[in-house]
């Protein structure tokens, strides 16, 4: 393909998204087939049960003496969803588009794709957006099913903006990681392996050794002397920048200041007499997160075009 020719699609943004070949034949593949189907209703069945499972079992345990408010039961149907919401964000996502450009190089159809007149940052884009929407289906799918917590009271609507924001973007990037392993490794159970172990590694692995780091040096690092109030704001703006880098933890830290210093942006916190202005991790989870996928996705596309080049 021309330069020239290159040069007038990438000059049409909005055409990349809206009528983009890849998308329209894998979405067409994936949707007139049953399976699509089967996991939709098995995953809303299987939600429908849970959400019924906590409301009964808090519905018993209300009529019981001394029982717990009925506003409690919205609160634990909303972290259900969320939490099977965050499940499908780190596994399935990645899972969906870990072997999109590997099983095309492993049917031997990847060359055949490159020699049309298709450029490397549309056939990326393509295979990104085939493999996301399904995943975005379940999220929304979803989504009518958290109502029922405002029926029962303890849900606010900013709670559930501000999850699913994040949600849908932990989505993208997610989905775009194993895209970019899809892309630099040779075949898709190199490019499986290496994406669900970075997932795992990023939400679980990483915060656990951060968590032994703390436990094993805290107690050497400030039993000598006290710390200034310096250095407690640092501690605390460290630990906020820490969680805003974790999907699960800058949720739950959100909704723990939602709660108890009823601010969705910043606050004021006393350290010593002074004030410093602390921030919902929400804040910067979402350009951390757009930034990465661009810098995933521009990865993506820079190794997809050297292999054209080959």
């Amino acid at each position: 393909m021309s330069e020239l020719t290159e040069t007038m699609i990438a000059k049409r943004p909005l055409h990349m998204l809206r009528d983009n070949p890849i998308t329209r034949k894998e979405l067409r593949s994936r949707m007139r087939g049953r399976r699509a189907f089967v996991v939709l209703t098995t995953y809303l069945v299987v939600m429908g049960l849970l959400i019924s499972l906590i409301y009964l079992a808090y519905a018993s345990a209300a009529n019981q003496p001394y029982g717990p408010d009925p506003r409690q039961a919205g609160k634990a149907i909303f972290a259900a969803v969320v939490g099977v919401q965050i499940f499908l964000v780190i596994f399935m996502a990645p899972a969906f588009t870990a072997g999109a450009i590997t099983g095309e190089k492993e049917r031997q159809t990847f060359d055949l794709l490159r020699t049309t007149l298709l450029p490397a940052n549309w056939f990326v884009m393509g295979k990104l957006l085939s493999s996301l929407s399904y995943v975005l289906l379940l999220i929304i799918a979803s989504i009518p099913l958290q109502s029922i917590a405002f029926l029962l009271g303890g849900l606010s609507v900013e709670e559930l903006l501000i999850s699913q924001v994040l949600i849908i973007i932990g989505a993208i990037t997610f989905a775009m990681y194993g895209l970019f392993c899809s892309a630099h490794l040779g075949s898709t159970l190199a490019a499986s392996v290496a994406t669900f172990g970075g997932a795992i590694f990023w939400t679980m692995g990483l915060p656990i050794l951060l968590f032994m780091f703390i436990g094993f040096l805290g107690p050497l690092l400030f039993s000598s002397s006290a710390i200034s109030w310096v250095g407690e704001a640092i501690l605390a703006l460290g630990a906020l920048l820490l969680a805003s880098t974790n999907l699960p933890a800058s949720l739950i830290v959100s909704e723990v200041f939602l709660i108890e210093e009823n601010t969705l942006f910043f606050y004021k916190q006393n350290f010593s007499g002074h004030q410093v202005w602390l921030f919902s991790p929400w804040l910067l989870t979402v350009p951390l997160y757009l930034l990465a996928a661009w810098l995933l996705y521009w990865l993506a596309v820079r190794k997809v075009r050297k292999i054209a080049e080959k």
